[in-house]
């Protein structure tokens, strides 16, 4: 096995280079900068020189390893070509001054499905049980808890199943832990407390393009002052806003294998289309998936790009982020407009007075507009009601006419440069009386406004609900209704306003793929957008609320008899 290893490397290395393998730009370089760098070995003042036992042994560690999902589980965990090469360079490479490693920061961009949460994995068990290094921390870092986790149980899992591991090590809630050498591995997040006092040895930085900060890197960097041969590894796809600290070490790293940059101990590897290609070419897509085949499949990757076609927006940006690893903005558009258009039909509104909906307001400021919308689950339909102060609509600083949709009945002003809340009050509290509105869900880091304090002495406290903004909050309600917009399963009412704000939203994407509206990037106003994703919000919940209490009231109480 271990000149399979060799010969692995060896063969992938001539594929790339000779082009069998069809290969991005960056891939290819990664690989030219290796034979670039073994044949500088040959001098006597190159201060790096490649050790093929160490770089044999990281690899043949995998043998100790087995999958543990999928139609693979329990086999033995074989390194891809691709895979070995990366860790063949990771552990191979040394500094001749004191024989240490080189590259102390490694980096995978790969798109999804590509096996480098399992790759990751056994770089981190390497790193804590034959690294030769006593004491090593080793770390699973991401932006949240749950991302963190990710990376962490799947090594704890890999290690648990493995005859040769699971002896050594002990295995606890949220740590495995190696009491000969003293090491352990957990995971860690920028919201998880105490972290001051880190010395990593080793840390699988997860999912880096949806780390909004660099706070947790530098911590962790920081505190490996004190080892020898460090090592952070960092696996991320390409992600969908380019404000993030790792676009622009992604830029450095693609200059690194230019040759524009020197950073000798930076290890990089993307898999990614190059600029240029036609994403719509799936013979282009194997240069994102070079586990094409292995544990990613053509036909899911079809089925995924009819899906991105079909619906464009967020499901075109997803495809291309996770399944090409391509670098985007956020989608120009979220639905499209004939979409949103088609979702328009006749209703006789008077039918909705007294009917069961639910509501939701945003008001963003004083000075802006407000939305509420009901959402009338059993018609299927939405009824909109804006306002804004009358400077606002004549200001035309949002190149619409706000004007002509106040003469149409569309849209209410109020006098003067700030909304007139007393007016506000009294219109949404007639409305109320109108409809029966069942719940009315706000955002409730804007209830200072007076506006929710009115409608509560108004009496509307029982009906006010205080709706979280949290993308895990707002993410099902955001995905009903594009599940519903894309269906033809509910009605506008022909309305502009709403419609025009369909125009103007950007979606975010965590990288669990939650999602919701984002207003700091959303081309122009989308607070109906927002009121409604409220609506629906309040509606889900109380649905929820209503089958959960069903379970208590219409099922008898079961007793257990034990017979001891």
């Amino acid at each position: 096995m271990a000149a399979d290893y060799k010969k692995r490397v060896n063969n992938y290395v001539k594929a790339v280079m000779s082009g069998r393998r069809v290969s991005g730009r960056y891939e290819y370089l990664a690989v030219a900068r290796y034979l670039r760098d073994l044949e500088a070995t040959e001098k006597k003042r190159y201060p790096y020189y490649f050790d093929e036992a160490a770089a044999l042994q990281a690899c043949n560690f995998y043998k100790m390893l087995s999958h543990f999902k999928g139609s693979t589980a329990g086999s033995e965990f074989v390194l891809e070509p691709w895979q070995a090469f990366i860790v063949w360079n990771i552990f191979g490479w040394k500094k001749r001054s004191d024989g240490f490693r080189r590259f102390t920061a490694a980096d995978l961009i790969v798109a999804r499905k590509n096996g480098k949460t399992t790759l990751a994995a056994g770089v981190a068990l390497y790193c804590m049980l034959l690294d030769g290094e006593p004491g090593a921390e080793i770390y699973a870092g991401a932006k949240d808890k749950e991302q963190a986790k990710i990376v962490w149980e799947a090594a704890s899992t890999i290690a648990k199943n493995s005859p040769f591991l699971s002896p050594l090590l002990q295995f606890f809630k949220k740590a495995v832990t190696c009491e000969e050498t003293a090491s352990f591995f957990k995971p860690l997040s920028r919201d998880m407390k105490n972290k001051d006092g880190l010395n990593p040895h080793c840390a699988i930085l997860d999912e880096r393009h949806a780390w909004e900060t660099d706070e947790l890197v530098e911590l962790i960097r920081t505190g490996m002052g004190a080892r020898k041969q460090p090592l952070t590894f960092s696996i991320s796809t390409f992600g969908m806003n380019k404000d993030v600290p790792y676009y622009e070490d992604v830029r450095i790293y693609k200059q690194i294998l230019e040759g524009t940059v020197k950073q000798e101990n930076q290890f990089v590897m993307i898999f990614a289309l190059d600029d240029g290609d036609d994403w719509k070419d799936e013979k282009n897509w194997v240069k994102a998936n070079p586990n094409l085949g292995v544990s990613c499949y053509l036909d899911y990757l079809r089925d995924e790009f009819t899906a991105a076609s079909n619906k464009g927006g967020r499901y075109e940006v997803s495809f291309k982020t996770k399944n090409l690893n391509i670098w985007v903005d956020a989608p120009e558009v979220w639905i499209r407009d004939e979409m949103v258009a088609a979702c328009n039909w006749q209703q006789d509104e008077q039918e909705l007075e007294g009917q069961e909906c639910y509501g939701g307001l945003d008001f963003a400021s004083h000075v802006d507009l407000v939305a509420l919308e009901l959402y009338f689950p059993e018609l299927k339909c939405v009824k909109s009601f804006f306002w804004c102060p009358e400077e606002k609509a004549l200001s035309n600083e949002d190149k619409v006419d706000y004007r002509l949709w106040a003469q149409q009945g569309l849209l209410k002003t109020t006098h003067g440069n700030v909304i007139d809340i007393d007016f506000l009050v009294r219109d949404i509290l007639q409305i109320c009386r109108k409809y029966y509105v069942k719940n009315l869900a706000f955002d409730p880091y804007k209830a200072y406004h007076g506006l929710i304090q009115g409608l509560i002495k108004g009496g509307l406290s029982e009906v006010l609900d205080e709706f979280s903004q949290s993308i895990t909050n707002m993410s099902e309600p955001t995905k009903q209704l594009e599940r519903m917009v894309h269906g033809r399963e509910i009605n506008f009412l022909n309305d502009p306003i709403l419609r025009w704000m369909f125009s103007n939203v950007v979606i975010f994407a965590d990288q669990n793929n939650n999602i919701k509206v984002h207003k700091g990037q959303s081309r122009n106003k989308i607070d109906g957008i927002a009121a409604l994703i409220n609506a629906i919000g309040g509606y889900m919940s109380n649905e929820a609320e209503l089958q959960k209490s069903q379970i208590y009231t219409q099922h008898d109480l079961r007793t257990v008899n034990f017979v001891l």
